[in-house]
């Protein structure tokens, strides 16, 4: 008898039923996790990303901006009440340098005056900032408005050094890399300060609106827009 190898033998059939294997919690388990990891890495790039925008396109360069025009509005303010008899020509151009627009060409223009009268007022002066924050910012303008607080120090020959706060409103242009002052204007008239006094935060509102004293030199010009109080003498 022969037999017939083309035929294929047939598996036998499995005793048993798919429906009555036992449970396999590790195969269960390792598809769960694969998933979970595929989760939280869609989660991580999608933060990262957001994060990488919110730091590198909006916030960073937003805070960077904020950052240079208080720091510009700060310097403005000391090069424009610092005063060096020694050198007033010198003085008159580092107060130019921190200026803009119309109050640069106002101080241009008057250079002649302004240097004879800290000539005549013979006065030394130097600043320190004591308080500033940053009001307004238009990044995409290049422009910004801070407030200044500053203690002014004046030593005239042969007097002992007094000094006062300053609270000036500074609107700034950036012009290059550079923030310069296109507006100046004094929020108060200045307040005497003792050796120890504090010198109020920059948020409170303006004090001492009566005449300063009679032996106060006068304020650093601001080319078209003159000091609040009224210059000595006047």
């Amino acid at each position: 008898m022969s037999i017939d190898m083309t035929k294929t033998a047939e598996a036998p059939p499995d005793p048993v039923p798919a429906a009555a294997r036992p449970f396999d919690a590790r195969r269960v388990a390792t598809i769960v996790v694969g998933v979970a990891l595929v989760l939280a890495l869609a989660a991580a790039c999608w933060f990262g990303i957001g994060w990488a925008r919110a730091a590198f396109f909006t916030d960073g360069p937003r805070a960077a901006a904020r950052e240079a025009a208080l720091d510009g509005a700060r310097q403005t303010a000391l090069n424009m009440t610092t005063t060096n008899l020694a050198d007033v020509p010198g003085t008159t151009a580092t107060q130019r340098s921190s200026m803009a627009g119309a109050l640069l060409d106002s101080a241009t223009k008057n250079q002649p005056r302004i240097e004879a009268e800290m000539v005549s007022a013979a006065v030394n002066t130097t600043s320190k900032v004591v308080g500033s924050a940053l009001t307004e910012l238009d990044s995409e303008l290049d422009r910004a408005a801070a407030l200044v607080v500053l203690r002014v120090t004046e030593t005239r020959k042969d007097q002992p050094p007094a000094s006062y706060r300053y609270t000036w409103s500074l609107n700034m242009v950036k012009v290059g890399d550079i923030w310069k002052a296109e507006q100046v204007a004094s929020l108060e008239n200045p307040v005497p300060l003792g050796a120890d006094a504090a010198p109020a935060s920059p948020a409170a509102p303006p004090a001492n609106q009566g005449t300063p004293p009679a032996n106060q030199a006068p304020q650093p010009a601001v080319p078209g827009n003159p000091p609040a109080a009224p210059k000595p003498g006047s």
